[in-house]
């Protein structure tokens, strides 16, 4: 499902290998702990520097996109079909 919404995600960063990924989402009221992260790659529309990353709560598929100017997340998808 489409959603392309603002989200508020919480990170951890990992000194070891020097990567910031997401933990949990709060979305429409509720709180998602994240479980693993399937994808991430790196998007450019003009000057704006995207991260997409694909990750899941078990349940859950969420596709989230983080705008590096705006700092701002969003939840783009979710999908409730684990594949």
């Amino acid at each position: 499902m489409i959603i392309n919404e603002k989200a508020s995600v919480v990170t951890v960063y990992n000194h070891k290998n020097n990567t910031v990924l997401p933990w949990k989402v709060k979305w429409s009221g509720r709180v998602y702990t994240l479980l693993s992260v399937d994808f991430h790659h790196l998007i450019r529309d003009e000057n704006t520097l995207f991260h997409v990353f694909g990750v899941t709560d078990g349940n859950i598929f969420f596709r989230l996109r983080f705008n590096t100017e705006t700092l701002q997340w969003f939840l783009e998808e979710l999908s409730s079909e684990i594949l």
